[in-house]
C-alpha cells in the first residue's frame, strides 16, 4: 500500500494539468459549434468522399447535431487520452531503474508481483479518475452547446456508452505501456514510445477504413473501437471490444512473466 500511495502521489500533479488542458481543449472545440453547423455544406465539398469516411466526417447531416460535431473533434482528445495512458504505463516500471530507487524497493520487504500489482493499481486509479471527470466534463459542455431540438436523456445514454468504450480503449494503451516498461532499463524512451504505439495504431485504424483488403487492421486500433461518432451512432461492437480485452490480458500475463524474470540493475 505505501507504494500504491507513493505512485498515485507522484503522478497527482501531470494528473491535474492532463484533466486541464483537456477541459479546456473540448470546451474550446465545442464553444464554436454553434457557428460551425451553419457551413457544414461548405464542408462537405472541401475533400474526397473517402478521405471524409478515413476522418469519419462522412456523415455531414450529424456534424450539424452536437452529438455528431463532439464525435468528430473529440476523436482528436481520444488520441491525447491513449498517449496519457501509455505513459502512465511505460513508465511505471522502467522508472524505478532510471532512477535508482529500485534499491529503495528492494530494501523493503515487497515482491515483484507485488511492484507490478501495485504500480498497475495506481495507475488503473490514476487513468480511471482522468477519464470519468473528462467524460463527465464534456457531457456537460454538450448539454450547454446542445441544440433547443436534442435530447438530453438520449446524450447521456450515448456518453455512458461511449464512456465504457474509451475506457477500455485506455486501458488498452495502458497495459501495452506496462508491457514495454517491464522490458526497459531506462524510462527515457517511453514518451516517444507511448507516441509512436498510438499515432501507429491510429494509422492502421484509417488505413483499415480506406483500404477494404486491409480491413483487418481496424482490429488493431484501439481507438477507432472507441471513436465517439461510432459509438453514438452504432453502440459498443463487441468485436472490437473482445480483441481489446484479448491485448490487455495477453500484455498483463507478460508484463508479470518479463518483469520477474528480468535482470534489474541495482
Amino acid at each position: 500500500m505505501t507504494l500504491f500511495r507513493l505512485e498515485c502521489k507522484t503522478h497527482t500533479k501531470s494528473l491535474l494539468i492532463w484533466m486541464i488542458v483537456v477541459t479546456l481543449l473540448t470546451f474550446g472545440m465545442m464553444a464554436i459549434f454553434p457557428s460551425m453547423k451553419e457551413s457544414m455544406g461548405e464542408f462537405k465539398n472541401a475533400m474526397p468522399q473517402e478521405l471524409m469516411e478515413a476522418f469519419n466526417i462522412s456523415d455531414m447531416a450529424a456534424l450539424s447535431t452536437v452529438g455528431g460535431y463532439f464525435g468528430y473533434i473529440f476523436q482528436y482528445i481520444m488520441i491525447a487520452t491513449g498517449i496519457f495512458a501509455a505513459m502512465l504505463g511505460t513508465n511505471s516500471l522502467a522508472r524505478e531503474e532510471a532512477e535508482g530507487t529500485i534499491e529503495y524497493l528492494y530494501a523493503q520487504p515487497i515482491s515483484r508481483t507485488s511492484i507490478i500489482v501495485s504500480k498497475m493499481l495506481s495507475s488503473l486509479l490514476l487513468y480511471t479518475l482522468y477519464w470519468i471527470i473528462s467524460v463527465c466534463v464534456s457531457l456537460l459542455i454538450c448539454l450547454i452547446f446542445k441544440e433547443s431540438s436534442a435530447s438530453a436523456s438520449d446524450l447521456v445514454t450515448n456518453f455512458s456508452l461511449f464512456a465504457l468504450a474509451g475506457w477500455v480503449m485506455g486501458l488498452t494503451f495502458l497495459s501495452v505501456g506496462f508491457l514495454l516498461s517491464s522490458m526497459l532499463s531506462s524510462n527515457k524512451s517511453a514518451t516517444s514510445l507511448s507516441l509512436g504505439l498510438v499515432f501507429l495504431t491510429y494509422i492502421l485504424g484509417i488505413v483499415g477504413k480506406l483500404q477494404h483488403d486491409f480491413r483487418f487492421l481496424t482490429y488493431f486500433s484501439p481507438i477507432e473501437a472507441a471513436l465517439p461518432s461510432k459509438v453514438f451512432q452504432d453502440g459498443i461492437e463487441g468485436k472490437y471490444m473482445l480483441t481489446d480485452w484479448l491485448i490487455i490480458l495477453i500484455a498483463c500475463c507478460l508484463t508479470f512473466w518479463i518483469y520477474r524474470r528480468k535482470d534489474l540493475k541495482v
